[in-house]
C-alpha cells in the first residue's frame, strides 16, 4: 500500500473534507480468472489505513478501478477494446440493433460492452471478432440466415434491407 496523492472533496454541506490516496495490489476475480491491479482508494486523512471499510473509490472518477481491471484483462487476455468494438461494427455501417441481432447479443448487452459498462464474456468476444473480419461474418450470417431473418422480422427490422447491406459488406 501506498499513499501517492492528498485531495481535498466537499462533502454534502460543502465543507472540505481531506483524503489521502492510495494505491495497492489487489486480486479480484474478472468472470472466472483471477486479476492482479493497482488499485486506488480514498480514505479520510484521519481513517486507520489498515480500515478497508474507510476505502472509497476516487470520487473524481468513481469506475476507476472498474475501467482498470477491464483494460488490463482486454490487454492481458487479447480481447477487443470497447472502441475496438464500435469501430468495427461502425466500420461495417451496421447499426447497434442489427450488428446485435446478426450476433445473437441483446442491443442492452451490445451497448454495455461499446460503452465500457461491463466487459464481454468468452464466449461473447468470439462473436465480436466477427466484426472485424468481414469474411468470416459473411459465413456466419449465411450459416444463420433463416435464424437471423426469423429475428428480424420478429424485431420489425426490413430484412431485405438488413441482408442487402450484409452482401455489400461481403462485397468489399
Amino acid at each position: 500500500m501506498q499513499i501517492i496523492d492528498q485531495v481535498c472533496s466537499p462533502n454534502i454541506f460543502g465543507k472540505p473534507v481531506y483524503y489521502n490516496v492510495l494505491e495497492l495490489k489487489e486480486t479480484q476475480m474478472i468472470g472466472h480468472d483471477p486479476l492482479t491491479n493497482t488499485h486506488r482508494y480514498w480514505i479520510p486523512v484521519d481513517a486507520d489505513l489498515d480500515d478497508t471499510s474507510a476505502y472509497i473509490d476516487p470520487l473524481d472518477q468513481i469506475d476507476y478501478n472498474f475501467e482498470a481491471d477491464f483494460a488490463l484483462y482486454r490487454e492481458k487476455f487479447n480481447f477487443l477494446t470497447a472502441a475496438e468494438i464500435t469501430k468495427s461494427r461502425e466500420n461495417l455501417g451496421l447499426t447497434p440493433d442489427e450488428a446485435a441481432l446478426i450476433l445473437g447479443l441483446t442491443t442492452e448487452k451490445l451497448s454495455d460492452i461499446e460503452n465500457d459498462g461491463c466487459l464481454q464474456s468468452f464466449d461473447q468476444e468470439i462473436l465480436l471478432r466477427l466484426l472485424t473480419t468481414p469474411d468470416s461474418l459473411h459465413q456466419h450470417v449465411q450459416r444463420y440466415h433463416a435464424l437471423i431473418e426469423l429475428r428480424a422480422k420478429q424485431a420489425d427490422m426490413d430484412v431485405d434491407a438488413l441482408f442487402a447491406k450484409l452482401e455489400k459488406i461481403n462485397a468489399k
